[in-house]
């Protein structure tokens, strides 16, 4: 801050200038960031009280009630087998299916166990294994679904309570109103 002359107390100027308008535009970006976050915490509210998919194996099942497992197959399959299992683990049901395509596939599940029996209401899991008309494994991702009941805003991820479990919301693949 000792300029020689003219030309570089100007120059010194310049730069405090510069640097002045470089700390407020970082200003207004951090508060741009701060209400894209209230924003998109707001927009995420809107899910409480509708039925969400996301990548999963879990289903919220109603005692009495049929349920929808969905799954997505890499390729053509010969034979499906899908097995249920209750919140400890125990193997409750089978449902083997003849061939299936490519693609996204579902199956009505009845919430019976293996024996007929109504089974409670609670939440259930299950695997499907696919197999190939050369009897080699098919690849299978499958989908859970359920109704958003709360949503948790947590350090620099949200969640989605889904089957009384924390979903991300960003694993989100579908939202739909519940009928």
């Amino acid at each position: 801050l000792d300029p020689m002359g003219a030309q570089d107390f100007s120059a010194q100027l310049a730069q405090f200038s510069g640097l002045e308008q470089m700390t407020n535009v970082n200003t207004n970006l951090e508060k741009l960031q701060e209400q894209e976050a209230q924003s998109q915490n707001t927009s995420i509210i809107n899910l409480i009280g509708k039925t969400v998919e996301s990548n999963g194996n879990t289903i919220s099942h109603k005692s009495g009630g049929s349920d929808t497992l969905a799954y997505s197959l890499g390729g053509d399959a010969e034979s499906i087998k899908i097995e249920i299992y209750n919140a400890t683990g125990d193997r409750v049901d089978t449902v083997k299916l003849g061939s299936q395509t490519k693609g996204k596939n579902q199956v009505a599940w009845d919430g019976l166990n293996s024996q007929g029996e109504l089974l409670a209401a609670g939440n259930y899991s299950f695997t499907v294994r696919a197999l190939n008309f050369s009897d080699l494994p098919v690849q299978v991702n499958t989908f859970s679904s359920g109704l958003v009941t709360d949503v948790v805003f947590g350090e620099g991820e949200n969640f989605a309570i889904v089957n009384g479990k924390e979903l991300p919301i960003d694993s989100i693949k579908r939202v739909s109103i519940t009928q």
